[in-house]
């Protein structure tokens, strides 16, 4: 019997992590629902977890690298707490649009096979790119555990990474850290003289709530993976996590979650609360800096599961945002409380040089311009879907497609713009993960909307295949993609 058990246990752990699947569901796309609303744009993921987002801006794209949440079970399959100790991998999305978005192959970070094998643990990664030799360079800092910090190189933003040192950047040896309760958490910042700085610690030692000196600040070296400088302490009021740097107009705006120990009288003075987002400005990176406002409430607040907060701020196409993650799909699992979170974006408001508070929403950001549906498209690339994996080594999913795990699987992408001329026809690279043929309705609005085309595609290999639109599709529509079970979606194209 303990031998079931065991092979139960595996089986449910190989394909919940990637795949979340809805206790609720049933055959048929009426039926297959998405963790959130069509109307909604957060979470901006839904197929898996992701937290702790950091933003990178570049070539008209942003990048969101995250913490690789991962389901965690007992003996009888239900789901336990977070513990974050079987997470040793980072999930990366991108979008050009703020509403599209595509899921790459995680990051394998750290543990026995990972790029950084002598770390433990990959979390809450950051993540900055600086020319180097006549090219762009990109470092990637992450967390092993809280007992230090690692850095990945690569030429690209999607890799290959490798590890540059072999070693940690920072851990228990580095001068002035030995009394940080958690060394974790980085943040990265490159100034406009071109010189970088590293930002990371975390916890509050007993009894020092109010001032818990745990926070820390180092220059780092112009090749990005040494430091450049000891650590130095930053004053920071009721500190716990989650520091980030920023700078407008000449001020430093640095930002961290507040703690969970927050004394009636600092949130009357201080107008900061528990494990609130909050902001300082200085005139150095380094500090000093002077505390001035909550920029974002605890998620709790706008969702009614609180957890831990974390962010980053930055800037797209003129507009600021704030990434953020929420446990919102807790809900919909029936799972709440447990620590699994999702992420989110939101818009940030200036007034007089300075950023407004930010509000947590379900509906997210405004798509930034239209998707064009004539130029070619990754299966894993969705504003929303409903039992659909874009990939997974342990079930031999491959990434960078749309596997259907269901009868009526189905994804979703917004504000495709086929014109006036319209489209007449649809390419796509598919193939049937089963032995028998496989098929895919083409519909707009909706899962349940128009259909516009249907696809069949042969098992085995991947194939390409164009068929001709039941009607000529002209101007702004969503795209949904409903699909047989084991039906995958390597990439699709339309056609005029």
């Amino acid at each position: 019997m303990k031998q079931i058990i065991t092979v139960i246990i595996l089986f449910a752990s190989m394909i919940l992590p990637t795949c979340l699947l809805s206790s609720n569901s049933r055959d048929g796309n009426a039926n297959i629902k998405s963790y959130k609303a069509l109307t909604s744009n957060n979470p901006i993921m839904t197929h898996t977890f992701g937290a702790d987002p950091t933003v990178l801006v570049y070539k008209d794209r942003v990048y969101i690298y995250m913490t690789g949440d991962t389901l965690e079970y007992d003996h009888y399959l239900n789901v336990k707490n977070n513990s974050y100790s079987t997470i040793n991998t980072l999930r990366v999305i991108s979008s050009a649009d703020l509403v599209n978005w595509t899921y790459y192959e995680p990051i394998k970070a750290a543990g026995d096979d990972g790029i950084a094998d002598w770390a433990a643990r990959s979390w809450a990664p950051a993540i900055v790119y600086k020319e180097m030799n006549g090219k762009d360079k990109f470092f990637l800092y992450f967390s092993n555990n809280a007992n230090g910090v690692g850095v990945l190189t690569a030429d690209n933003p999607l890799g290959p990474w490798t590890d540059p040192i072999g070693r940690a950047l920072i851990n228990r040896q580095t001068p002035n850290c030995s009394d940080v309760p958690w060394l974790f958490d980085p943040a990265v910042f490159i100034d406009d003289d071109g010189k970088a700085y590293i930002y990371f610690g975390g916890g509050v030692p007993d009894g020092k709530a109010v001032d818990p000196g745990s926070c820390r600040a180092a220059p780092l070296g112009s090749d990005m993976v040494s430091l450049a400088g000891n650590p130095v302490k930053i004053d920071v009021p009721f500190f716990f996590e989650a520091s980030l740097m920023n700078k407008i107009n000449g001020k430093y705006i640095f930002s961290y979650c507040t703690n969970w120990s927050i004394t009636d009288d600092a949130k009357s003075k201080l107008k900061i609360d528990r494990a609130v987002i909050a902001i300082m400005t200085g005139n150095n990176p380094m500090g000093p800096f002077t505390l001035e406002k909550t920029l974002f409430r605890n998620p709790g607040t706008f969702f009614g599961i609180w957890g831990n907060n974390h962010h980053h701020i930055f800037e797209f196409k003129g507009q600021w945002y704030l990434a953020y993650h929420s446990q919102l799909i807790e809900e919909s699992l029936d799972i709440d409380g447990k620590g699994y979170r999702a992420p989110h974006l939101d818009i940030i408001k200036m007034h007089n040089g300075m950023f407004d508070s930010v509000t947590g929403t379900k509906k997210g950001v405004e798509q930034i311009g239209r998707l064009d549906p004539y130029v070619s498209h990754k299966g894993a690339q969705s504003a929303i879907s409903a039992e659909i994996s874009f990939g997974d080594h342990q079930l031999n999913y491959p990434f960078g497609r749309a596997s259907a795990l269901k009868n009526g699987s189905w994804l979703g992408v917004k504000g495709a713009d086929f014109g006036n001329t319209g489209a007449k026809s649809i390419t796509i690279l598919a193939r049937s993960g089963n032995k028998k043929q496989g098929s895919a309705e083409i519909r707009l609005g909706s899962p349940r909307g128009e259909i516009i085309a249907q696809c069949a595609a042969k098992p085995e290999k991947l194939n390409e295949y164009t068929v001709n639109l039941k009607k000529t599709v002209t101007g702004v529509h969503d795209v949904f993609f409903v699909f047989d079970i084991d039906f995958e979606l390597s990439a699709w194209q339309f056609n005029k």
